[in-house]
């Protein structure tokens, strides 16, 4: 937000090196927070399912939705919908699990 503001509204910045600094060093932090992420830096196995379950939800509502035409499509959205439906409800009892071993 700072990057965006210094280079929209510079005018209203007239000090150019303190200027050159914060967006050296928004550009910096841009760049690490791109990598950490992209890496999955920090992300537990919790979290990961966390963020899988609703991605494997997405998958069954567009297949659900879908107004597919094409019969070899169709089955496609059917065996993704068996199999995600599947995947998501080991994922939700291993996140039980897992969260059940951190509490005893």
């Amino acid at each position: 937000m700072i990057l965006i503001e210094l280079v929209l509204m510079n005018a209203m910045y007239p000090n150019r090196v303190v200027n050159t600094v914060l967006i050296s060093l928004m550009v910096v932090f841009l760049i690490l927070f791109i990598v950490l992420i992209r890496n999955q830096t920090a992300i537990s196995d919790k979290e990961f399912l966390k963020s899988m379950i609703p991605h494997h939800a997405g998958a069954i509502l567009m297949c659900q939705n879908a107004p597919l035409q094409d019969l070899e499509i169709k089955k496609l959205c059917d065996s993704i919908i068996s199999s995600q439906q599947s995947e998501i409800d080991w994922m939700k009892n291993k996140l039980t699990a897992l969260e059940n071993n951190k509490k005893g």
